[in-house]
């Protein structure tokens, strides 16, 4: 079986498995595909950017329009996204998570 690739926090480096970091998002933005992740270990905020099969980690800007600058994008074999207004629903290794649109 082939290990999933670790993610690391754009701020502090500290590498963690894709779903340690999909546990660790608390809202999404549903029509971009983004989630906001706090990393356990310095506590900084970070934009995971997901698609079926990939996720990526990074930061958004947001002129003129929001925009997702990827700083690492790792292959996650498995990973499944659903996204609709109500936020984003993850499947990996066959549990399910849903993280809430932002209000």
């Amino acid at each position: 079986m082939i290990e999933p690739e670790d993610v690391h926090c754009p701020a502090c480096g500290h590498a963690y498995g894709p779903a340690q970091v999909l546990a660790a998002c608390t809202v999404s933005w549903p029509n971009q595909r983004w989630l906001l992740f706090t990393c356990p270990g310095c506590g900084k905020a970070a934009h995971v950017e997901v698609s079926d099969g990939a996720l990526a980690i990074g930061d958004i800007d947001g002129a003129p329009g929001p925009a997702f600058f990827p700083a690492q994008t790792v292959s996650v074999v498995g990973l499944g996204v659903v996204a609709s207004g109500k936020g984003i629903a993850v499947t990996l290794d066959g549990k399910r998570r849903f993280v809430p649109a932002r209000r």
